[in-house]
């Protein structure tokens, strides 16, 4: 009689045992997969962050310390706009910084706008530049539009006017009885952009610009 050879094989509380093993194995790899494309992402929006605050700030640090006159006179002006029950500021100045992308001039006096718009594609809202070349009429002024996007994702944008004597001022306007024909000395200026991860703390930037030709 030829004997029946044993073959050992799992039981069912092995193979039950394993899928746990192999269960809590994936779910490890899967989270700390996760968590470095997570920390990828959000080092990846962060040095956009960076960058567009970079750019923004010295662009118009620029144009800022190129405030000029013209015919012995600053044009400089201030005015407050809600946009969504959001107040913003937007500038308009004489400035000798003048951009020219069409054939790369730079030269000439320019009146140059910053202004916010609310961004319809993405959350928060864009920082727009605009400039015009000066041609010497008195009462120009600088219509809304067009324009370049400086930066987006923006939060608030905030600025604070210091004339020469450092009193602080929430705003400025070179055609007014107290500040006529000014500049301010100073311009602090505070920029926050979004943080998707905790909208009560943004990313927060402030630069101080100082306006050379305000003692002249």
């Amino acid at each position: 009689m030829t004997k029946i050879s044993e073959k050992n094989g799992f039981t069912l509380i092995e193979i039950l045992i394993a899928i746990l093993i192999l269960g809590t194995v994936l779910t490890t790899v899967y989270a700390a997969y996760t968590g470095t494309l997570r920390i990828v992402k959000d080092t990846g929006y962060e040095d956009d962050i960076y960058s567009m605050a970079r750019v923004t700030m010295k662009r118009m640090t620029e144009d800022l310390e190129s405030i000029c006159k013209y015919d012995g006179s600053f044009k400089f002006i201030s005015q407050k706009r809600d946009i969504n029950n959001k107040e913003f500021t937007e500038i308009s100045f004489l400035s000798s910084a003048h951009l020219n992308f069409t054939d790369g001039n730079s030269s000439g006096l320019a009146f140059i706008n910053y202004f916010v718009e609310e961004d319809s594609e993405k959350e928060g809202y864009v920082l727009i530049r605009k400039d015009v070349l000066h041609k010497g009429e008195e009462d120009e002024e600088i219509e809304r539009g067009g324009g370049f996007i400086l930066c987006d994702k923006l939060q608030s944008l905030k600025y604070t006017f210091f004339d020469s004597k450092g009193e602080e001022h929430e705003t400025w306007d070179s055609d007014s009885e107290a500040q006529k024909d000014k500049t301010p000395a100073l311009i602090s200026i505070h920029l926050n952009f979004t943080n998707p991860d905790d909208k009560e703390n943004p990313y927060r930037f402030k630069t101080n610009v100082f306006i050379p030709m305000a003692k002249k």
